[in-house]
């Protein structure tokens, strides 16, 4: 009414919110409060009905989420525990039946009531109180039997509200209660087999333990049983109701519906295995059933989850369930020129849920399923051709795909090649429209390339020949006619046949090394040189398996077809390298920035053919000296134009990040001192590299290779190795001191995180020299005092990579000095390197253990990175002595940012007292820093002292003090 004033508490949200302040302050208060809260107040107010139901049932669920957080205090599980049968008999009880028996009343088509929410809030309510409680449905409803409520029929008559938000309640509500009394069966049988051999009952009886455990479970178990069963006749009755509320285009209704079918049938899966369900699990099927063949995403996806669960052990559900998921894999012509996202979403639940699903059914009834999916394919490849045919094509070779890895370990091979000859038959036979349509083409690719293992085994050997033709030819055709359908997913038709060709080479290498077939793979190679556009991933995987193809070759053909496989590489190098020196030598950056993608793209492959060649499998025995022996005149071949592009082009990364994959895989042809000068021209292009380096991303990109050097050689007695890899280590931290002040860092002085992989390969290795390290004019030891510096930084990092790099680096150091032996150094170095020493380990007592300890304990770092923090803690504290570190580690825990108190604060002290200088359990001492770690993650840290958690912590850690 106009000009009539309405209170704020008259909106449902805001009242609701306000009694969750009154739950949240009464829990804070202390158990006493809550007690008086519930029985004082709540019990006689709903009694006497002088409470609005909606207010009750909202504080009733905001006391227990509230009771279940880390800061409750002390004792209050306690009550909650204790005032479980009075809030369940007496307040959630009544007040969700009188909900549920006016909630529809007048509605007779959807919408939300104040009695449905009432209702939604309930059983809310409950859930939560039994998560509190960890009570499942047997308890639950033992709780009620001294009432005339029947909890389980009251749960099952909410499934016919026409409220979603009731439905979904009672939808958490039942997987919440199966789920624990899943768990309480578990643990009621541990406990009780513990208790019989703790009573001596197997030694008087000699009876089976898990019998005797079922024997003391069995009543719980029953009714476990019983009431499974009763859900599954429930839910199974709202298939009728499924079918209405699709036809009215409720599809919220449908979506609870369902996702309660699927959550039953979960739990009841294995009384229907075991045949021990009371009833028919029918009507719970043809539910699903009924989900699967809705037209939206999200409600299908909920049932072929479900049914994916359970189709692999029955055939007969296997096969009724395949013909569904078969049509559901067919894209929705409608899709394909939808910009809305639909089109993506769709093959997100195609490739995620569907896939799983059909691979379920091929588990129960694989005979059927390929026959099955043998006939779809010969059927669309000879129907007449229509707009519609391409995608039902697809949708068959999609099926195959999905249960290729399952499929090519199957015993039965006779079987799975009789099927793939009638496919790949089929689709040879295929009129050109339908086989060249890029959905078609990508996914016949794929289905060759999941094959391609089985294929050499086809009683008709002109499979394999037409299968490769088939993945051949489609680097011959042109799909840009076809707009958006030439790339859908992450994939292309030219990526997948590179795929497929890849994995034919690898699976039967000698049948492509006759002079026309390798006529046909070279031409497919220089494709990109003759304009035709393919990817580098692509590229790359041809190359992977033209490698397999030529080592498969006589030895003395290796060389010169190495040679062959790289000169249009060599040459196209030559070619961008001369334009982009044209394009520097205007000074215009115009066009410049596609040079450099061509030239990184190039070097990759010239890294692709190394590594795919020393890798390649071969049936005879070779030598790998033979293999180096081919390829090192390759990289003759190509150093004077990689040494011109380092030296013009050496700034960016694009390129280093290409040249230092390169040399990182070219360092395999160095195993033997014949290769010694390789190895120089290996170190001085990345040297070269490194000095031109003006960026930490440039940098970081050839440490991979300086890393590898150092872990390969740092342990050489060779004079001139040995000094080759300690300049290489100079220039790469000269390099990163120089990108950190080129790009302002404010710790420009400091070594870079970058760095401490590499480094920690040097501490590994060659230890001495990583302690003395220093450029001309330094004090020895400048490098690792420069690592130390930067570790409390680093340490601080937002990147869990840096982070965990520095405390590895940091490990490694540790491990390394006490590898050390000063008493066999002659005075000279021990003179140098004993001031070294004595620094790492004062800086290791002080700043490096505050700042792990307080970064650790607090909370602060990421969670994965907690592990690498204490055993690099306890791997300080071991060889320390108490004095030297109790400071540091007072210190760490008088900051603000430790929020749990006193009491946890002293027995932790206590803990560390106790690691330093002995031998303290490791497990146990993970454990305390991982729960101090999780007591700081809640929104109330505060609230944390003196609350359960903290009793909890200090009665577990402190009881060996």
């Amino acid at each position: 009414v106009a000009g009539q004033s309405t209170s704020v508490f008259s909106d449902p949200v805001a009242m609701e919110q306000f009694c969750g302040v009154l739950a949240c302050n009464a829990v804070s208060s202390g158990p006493t409060a809550v007690r008086h809260l519930v029985s004082d107040w709540i019990v006689p107010g709903v009694d006497s009905q002088q409470l609005p139901p909606q207010a009750v049932v909202a504080i009733i669920l905001h006391i227990s989420v509230e009771a279940r957080g880390k800061g409750c205090p002390a004792g209050t599980k306690d009550v909650i525990s204790a005032l479980l049968p009075s809030v369940c008999k007496n307040i959630i009880g009544p007040i969700l039946l009188e909900s549920l028996r006016e909630g529809d009343e007048g509605v007779s088509s959807g919408g939300e009531n104040i009695n449905h929410r009432i209702a939604a809030i309930s059983l809310r309510s409950l859930e939560s109180w039994c998560k509190a409680n960890e009570i499942g449905a047997v308890k639950l409803q033992k709780i009620f039997n001294s009432t005339n409520i029947n909890i389980l029929v009251s749960i099952a008559d909410a499934l016919y509200s026409n409220s979603e938000a009731v439905i979904d309640a009672v939808s958490e509500l039942i997987d919440t209660l199966l789920q624990l009394d899943e768990r309480e069966a578990s643990i009621s049988q541990g406990l009780s087999i513990a208790q019989s051999l703790m009573n001596g009952v197997m030694s008087d009886t000699g009876a089976n333990p898990l019998d005797l455990a079922r024997q003391i479970t069995g009543d719980d178990d029953t009714t476990r049983s019983r009431i499974l069963s009763e859900f599954v006749s429930a839910v199974g009755l709202q298939r009728f109701r499924f079918s209405e509320r699709q036809t009215k285009g409720d599809v919220s209704v449908c979506r609870c519906l369902a996702r309660t079918a699927a959550v039953v049938l979960t739990h009841a899966q294995d009384l229907m295995k075991k045949g021990t369900l009371e009833g028919s699990p029918d009507g719970l099927l043809d539910l699903l059933f009924k989900a699967v063949a809705h037209p939206s995403l999200y409600v299908c996806g909920i049932a072929v989850e479900a049914l994916t669960n359970v189709a692999p052990s029955s055939s007969e559900l296997s096969t009724k369930l395949l013909p569904f998921l078969q049509g559901k894999a067919i894209i929705p012509f409608h899709l394909i020129d939808n910009d809305d996202g639909s089109l993506e979403e769709y093959i997100n639940f195609r490739e995620r849920v569907l896939a799983d699903g059909i691979s379920s059914c091929y588990a129960g009834c694989n005979q059927y399923f390929l026959q099955s999916c043998s006939s779809a394919i010969e059927e669309f490849c000879q129907a007449r051709p229509s707009p519609h045919l391409p995608f039902q094509l697809e949708a068959a070779l999609f099926c195959m795909v999905a249960v290729s890895k399952k499929a090519v370990k199957t015993a039965n091979k006779c079987g799975l090649c009789a099927q793939l000859e009638r496919m790949i038959s089929a689709l040879a036979k295929c009129p050109s429209t339908i086989r060249c349509h890029p959905l078609v083409t990508m996914k016949a690719c794929r289905f060759v390339k999941q094959y391609a293992s089985v294929l050499p085994l086809c009683e008709t050997k002109a499979t394999f020949e037409i299968a490769s033709e088939l993945a051949i030819n489609s680097f011959n055709q042109d799909f840009s006619s076809f707009g958006s359908l030439e790339s859908i997913g992450d994939s292309s038709p030219l990526s997948e046949a590179a795929n497929a060709i890849e994995q034919l080479l690898r699976s039967s290498p000698a049948l492509f090394s006759s002079p026309a077939a390798l006529s046909v793979l070279e031409n497919a190679w220089k494709a990109p040189y003759e304009g035709k556009r393919i990817n580098l991933e692509e590229r790359e995987m041809l190359c992977s398996g033209l490698c397999a193809v030529l080592i498969s070759l006589p030895q003395d053909q290796w060389t010169a077809s190495v040679d062959n496989l790289a000169r249009p590489v060599i040459a196209c190098l030559n070619i961008v390298s001369n334009e982009a020196d044209q394009i520097m030598s205007k000074g215009s950056g115009e066009g410049f920035g596609p040079l450099l993608i061509r030239l990184s793209n190039e070097i990759r492959l010239l890294a692709a053919i190394v590594q795919h060649f020393m890798k390649a499998k071969v049936d005879k025995e070779v030598d790998y000296r033979d293999r180096r022996k081919a390829l090192i005149p390759l990289l003759h071949s190509s150093w004077p134009v990689l040494t011109h592009i380092g030296d013009t082009c050496g700034t960016h990364t694009v390129v280093t990040s290409s040249i230092g994959k390169l040399l990182t895989d070219s360092l395999i042809l160095t195993e033997s001192d014949e290769e010694l000068p390789l190895l120089n021209e290996l170190v001085s292009l990345a040297k070269a590299v490194l000095a031109k380096s003006k960026s930490s991303s440039s940098v970081s990109t050839m440490l991979t290779f300086v890393e590898m050097v150092v872990d390969k050689y740092g342990t050489n007695g060779n004079a001139t190795i040995h000094d080759m890899v300690k300049d290489l280590i100079l220039v790469s931290y000269e390099a990163t001191l120089s990108a950190g002040k080129a790009e302002g860092s404010e710790h420009s002085q400091l070594i870079a995180a970058t760095m401490f992989s590499t480094l920690s390969s040097c501490a590994k290795r060659c230890p001495m020299l990583l302690l003395t390290l220093a450029r001309d004019g330094k004090e020895p030891g400048e490098v690792i005092h420069s690592c130390i510096e930067a570790s409390p930084q680093t340490l601080k990092s937002n990147e869990p990579d840096t982070i965990i790099t520095t405390v590895r680096f940091l490990a490694m150091l540790i491990s390394a000095l006490k590898t050390l032996s000063l008493e066999s150094l002659d005075d000279g170095r021990r003179q140098v390197i004993v001031p070294v020493i004595d620094y790492i380990n004062r800086s290791f007592r002080a700043e490096i253990l505050i700042s792990l300890v307080i970064l650790s304990c607090c909370g602060i770092l990421p969670l994965e990175t907690v592990i690498d923090f204490t055993s690099l803690i306890q791997q300080i504290l071991s060889p320390s002595q108490w004095q030297d570190v109790e400071a540091s580690i007072s210190a760490a825990f008088s900051t603000n940012q430790f929020l749990l108190g006193d009491e946890v604060k002293t027995v932790a002290i206590a803990t560390f007292k106790r690691c330093s200088g002995s031998e303290y359990p490791e497990s146990v001492f993970a454990d305390m820093i991982t729960d101090m770690w999780n007591m700081h993650q809640t929104d109330d840290t505060g609230a944390i002292a003196g609350g359960e958690a903290v009793l909890q912590f200090v009665e577990k850690f402190s009881k060996d003090r």
